[in-house]
C-alpha cells in the first residue's frame, strides 16, 4: 500500500543520502532504487530497493509505494523513465532534463537557442571530421566525449593535429570546444518547481584539483552584476528550456562575459554549502520542488567554503578541529579510494579568506 509523501530515488549515491536525511527533516519517507547493496544512501533511507534500474519488477514496487520519484544522477536511461510513467509512476521532472544535459551538443546547443552564451564548439565523430573542426574554431581546445564523464574524465586538451592523432578514437560521438581563457569558474544552483516558483542558490566560485571540484568558495568573488546576471541566465535556462526540478549550472568567467559550461539535472557538488550556510539546503528545495510545495526565499546566513574529502584524505579526517562554524559531512562509503569523494567540510565565518586558509591548511 502506498505510504503517504514518499520519495522515491533513482540512485543511491550521496545525493540520495543528503536527499533522504532532508526528507526525514521535513516528515517525508523515502525509498532509494540502487544495484549496490551497500550505497551509501541506504543510512538515509526508510528503505532500499536493491536492483538494477531496468529491472521492471523493482522499478512497478518504486512505482506503487512512491507518491513521487525524482533521480540523483543524470546518466539514468530515458527509457526507465518512460517505463515509470507508463506503470502509474509519478515522476514530475520527466526525461527532457536527461535528454538535454546526457549529451554535450544537444546540451550546448539548446542554451545558444535560447540566447545563453557558450564557447564555439563542433560535433566530431572521429579523427578526420576533428581536424576539419580544429581548424574551423582553432586551437587551443578540449575533446570531450559527447555523454559519460565525469570529474575530467573522457577529456583531452587539444593544442594542434599532432594532439588529435595521440586519441584513442572509440566509436562513440565527440564535441570538440573551443577553450575558454576564463578567470573563473562559477556554479549556480536552481530549481524550478512543478508549480512553476523558480529558486536560485547563491553563486559559488568553484576551485578544482586534478580536474576534480576542490572547494567552492561562496559567495563567489565576482562583481554583484555579474552575480545577479548568473542568477538570471540560470533562471532563463530552466525556464526557457523548461525543465523542473533541480539543475546544478557551471559557468566560465572571462572578464565581464559569462560562458555556459555544463549542467546537472540533480544537487550539485558545489552547492554541498547550502547544509550548513543557508536556511534551507538544495536537497530542502528540491523535495519541496517536486512534491509540489510553494518554493521559500533562500538566504545565505554565513560566507562559507566548502572542501571536498577525497579517498587519499583518510588521515587527515581525524585531525579535523570541529566546532559551530566547521561542519564535517561523511557519506559512508565502504572503500576510501584516489579521487573518491567520500564527504565534505562547510567551513563557515565572517571573514571569507580566513575560511579559504582554513580550507587549504586541510
Amino acid at each position: 500500500m502506498k505510504k503517504s509523501r514518499t520519495v522515491g530515488i533513482l540512485g543511491g549515491g550521496q545525493l540520495a543520502k543528503m536527499l533522504c536525511d532532508s526528507g526525514k527533516k521535513m516528515g517525508y519517507e523515502t525509498v532509494i532504487l540502487d544495484p549496490s547493496s551497500d550505497s551509501c544512501g541506504r543510512f538515509g533511507a526508510d528503505e532500499h530497493i536493491i536492483a538494477e534500474y531496468n529491472d521492471e519488477i523493482a522499478l512497478k514496487k518504486l512505482c506503487e509505494e512512491a507518491d513521487v520519484i525524482t533521480y540523483e544522477f543524470e546518466n539514468v536511461p530515458s527509457e526507465v523513465i518512460n517505463f515509470l510513467k507508463r506503470n502509474g509512476g509519478n515522476v514530475p521532472q520527466g526525461e527532457r532534463p536527461l535528454y538535454l544535459s546526457q549529451h554535450r551538443v544537444r546540451e550546448k546547443s539548446a542554451v545558444n537557442e535560447i540566447g545563453v552564451r557558450t564557447a564555439d564548439f563542433v560535433a566530431v565523430k572521429n579523427l578526420e571530421t576533428a581536424k576539419e573542426a580544429l581548424t574551423k574554431i582553432g586551437g587551443p581546445c578540449i575533446l570531450k566525449t559527447c555523454s559519460g564523464g565525469y570529474d575530467g574524465k573522457g577529456q583531452w586538451k587539444i593544442q594542434n593535429e599532432e594532439d588529435l592523432n595521440s586519441v584513442d578514437w572509440k566509436n562513440v560521438e565527440y564535441i570538440l570546444e573551443k577553450m575558454v581563457n576564463f578567470q573563473k569558474e562559477v556554479s549556480c544552483l536552481v530549481v524550478r518547481g512543478i508549480t512553476g516558483d523558480v529558486v536560485t542558490f547563491p553563486v559559488g566560485e568553484n576551485i578544482h584539483k586534478n580536474g576534480i571540484l576542490n572547494k567552492t568558495i561562496v559567495p563567489a568573488r565576482i562583481s554583484e552584476n555579474l552575480q545577479k546576471e548568473i542568477e538570471e541566465l540560470s533562471k532563463r535556462i530552466v525556464e526557457k528550456l523548461e525543465i523542473y526540478g533541480p539543475l546544478g549550472i557551471e559557468y566560465f568567467i572571462e572578464g565581464d562575459e559569462v560562458y555556459f559550461n555544463e549542467m546537472a539535472p540533480r544537487p550539485h557538488n558545489s552547492a554541498h554549502y547550502t547544509l550548513d550556510a543557508c536556511n534551507y539546503s538544495q536537497f530542502d528545495i528540491h523535495l519541496l520542488g517536486v512534491l509540489g510545495e510553494k518554493l521559500p526565499e533562500v538566504k545565505l546566513l554565513t560566507p562559507v567554503v566548502m572542501l571536498n574529502i577525497m579517498g587519499e584524505d583518510r588521515e587527515k579526517v581525524d585531525k579535523i578541529v570541529l566546532d559551530e562554524n566547521t561542519k564535517l559531512h561523511i557519506y559512508g562509503k565502504t572503500e576510501w579510494k584516489q579521487d573518491r569523494k567520500m564527504g565534505h567540510i562547510n567551513y563557515c565565518g565572517e571573514n571569507i579568506d580566513k575560511l579559504i586558509e582554513k580550507a587549504n591548511s586541510f
